[in-house]
């Protein structure tokens, strides 16, 4: 085999492995509501999760144009004839593909979510940077044209924005969504529970719509065109007979409340395989391409086959099932958002502090309004003390979580917006606990520091994955196949140092 062959397989062989620790950081957004609010088994949740994430496969319809020329412009490794530099492509997406692995599998074991969008961006940056540095004469100014610096800072734009909005939102909704059922559903769900009922699902029918079937092919484009066009009465016509199954079944909120929190697990986790699906493999398959298509361009439009998109949702599905790991991120999640004194993970410090007495400050503006109006909302959503034993979310908080999630991604996207599942997901539970007045004074530092640690470790993520890719991509640069030796074998004895961490405390949710 020469090295082309060889740097193809390996990386393939590291985009397997990149399915694995991606979808057991990305599994614990998507799931957090439904384990949070244990509202079925956990062999339920997790097959309906599978059934929307080998949809999902399905649904990204192919098209990895982000790996092959959204972040860097592929002219640059291409010569007057039209003929790939090989060795300069693969340096890219081998140097991509070991720090990707490493970076997620380094954040599942110390149980942090973080957004595998800007983690595959960045290092697509950082390599593509390097290899152009060490194959194209004139140092580091020119070789920063390589980059396609406008859309990814539109990108990153987009995606950081969406933690504000999608924090305030959820915080927002769930508030007034308490405020009408108050903790007492049993007794509001009878009179109201047709109106959430009926707006929950035309929620999740849109998000279907524009996350899934749009960008799917299976349904043929003069149909699309067609639902879209008559969009707002298909809504309606979900909304009114949601409504009406609502009206029939408003004696039972839990039935009702349990199939939102299960549908919209299986549409979340359609979106996330979907869209982080060519965060995955879209590296490997440009590989591929770059490899086994003769004078292929990456500039252009390659779509990838069926097969590859079932077997990368398969590798999916199975790590969603076995995965630790993926337990440890889900548990500092659920945490942070649970109800009651759930012991946290991190304790505040100084910037914690400072932060929370900013925000009492901002919420002391509710005191502008009339004593009666305050007192009667406060009677309407002040949490009732913990109990031993009950779940970290209820389940109306938990339809909230991934009616409001899926909305936000869904306007998103049909607005061609730039934006992060991850971020989205996890902003709209920690909002919605917010929302929910489920922070106690006790607890409120420690989540905050949470929050503020999450975060951090989103934007330390950039850094680390384009500053990591951007040294593997040299070693293959340089290096050859010595290179190509070296990385493999950073990358095993990373993977195995990481094994040998251990969680600190005990799983709140199994």
């Amino acid at each position: 085999m020469d090295l082309a062959s060889v740097t193809l397989a390996a990386i393939i062989l590291l985009a397997i492995f990149d399915l694995w620790v991606g979808i057991a950081n990305d599994a614990a957004n998507f799931l957090n509501s439904a384990f949070g609010s244990r509202v079925a088994a956990r062999r339920t949740v997790l097959l309906v999760a599978a059934i929307g994430v080998l949809f999902g496969a399905l649904t990204s319809n192919g098209l990895m144009e982000v790996a092959r020329r959204g972040v860097f412009d592929p002219s640059w490794f291409t010569d007057e004839a039209g003929l790939v530099n090989l060795q300069a492509i693969l340096a890219i997406y081998l140097g991509v593909m070991a720090a990707d692995v490493l970076l997620l599998d380094l954040f599942n074991s110390i149980g942090l979510p973080t957004s595998t969008t800007v983690s595959i961006i960045s290092e697509l940056v950082g390599a593509s940077l390097a290899v152009a540095l060490w194959t194209t004469p004139g140092g580091l100014s020119v070789a920063a044209g390589v980059i396609n610096v406008g859309p990814v800072l539109g990108i990153y734009t987009g995606i950081f924005l969406s933690v504000v909005v999608a924090f305030l939102t959820s915080a927002i909704v769930m508030f007034v969504v308490r405020l009408i059922y108050s903790h007492d559903v049993g007794a509001t769900f009878p009179r109201w529970g047709w109106v959430w009922t009926g707006f929950a699902f035309s929620s999740l029918a849109y998000f279907v719509v524009y996350k899934g079937l749009r960008s799917s092919g299976l349904v043929s484009e003069p149909a699309m065109e067609q639902l879209s066009a008559n969009l707002v009465p298909a809504l309606a016509a979900v909304f009114a007979i949601a409504a009406i199954a609502g009206i029939a079944l408003r004696h039972r909120p839990r039935q009702v409340l349990g199939f939102i929190i299960l549908v919209g697990t299986g549409a979340l986790g359609l979106a996330f395989a979907g869209n982080d699906l060519v965060n995955f493999i879209g590296p490997s398959v440009a590989a591929a391409q770059a490899v086994l298509l003769p004078n292929v361009d990456l500039a252009g439009r390659v779509s990838t086959p069926w097969w590859v998109l079932v077997l990368a949702g398969s590798v999916m599905v199975t790590a969603l099932a076995v995965s630790q790991k993926s337990r440890r991120v889900r548990d500092t999640e659920v945490r942070l958002a649970a109800r009651g004194d759930s012991e946290q993970r991190f304790r505040g410090g100084p910037l914690t502090r400072a932060v929370v007495l900013i925000a009492r400050g901002v919420f002391a503006i509710h005191l502008l309004l009339p004593a009666g109006l305050r007192t009667r909302a406060a009677r309407r959503t002040s949490p009732p003390a913990a109990h031993g034993g009950e779940a970290p979310y209820d389940l109306l908080r938990a339809s909230v979580n991934l009616v409001v999630a899926s909305l936000l991604i869904s306007l998103g996207t049909a607005n061609g917006l730039p934006l992060s599942t991850t971020y989205i997901t996890f902003m709209c539970a920690m909002g919605a606990s917010l929302g929910d007045r489920v922070w106690s004074p006790g607890s409120v530092e420690g989540r905050v520091a949470g929050i503020l640690t999450v975060l951090g470790g989103w934007l330390v993520t950039g850094l680390i994955a384009a500053t990591g890719a951007f040294a593997i991509a040299t070693i293959l640069s340089l290096g050859g196949a010595a290179g190509v030796a070296a990385t493999l074998a950073l990358v095993l004895i990373g993977l195995w140092r990481l094994a040998r961490v251990r969680p600190s405390l005990a799983p709140v949710v199994d």
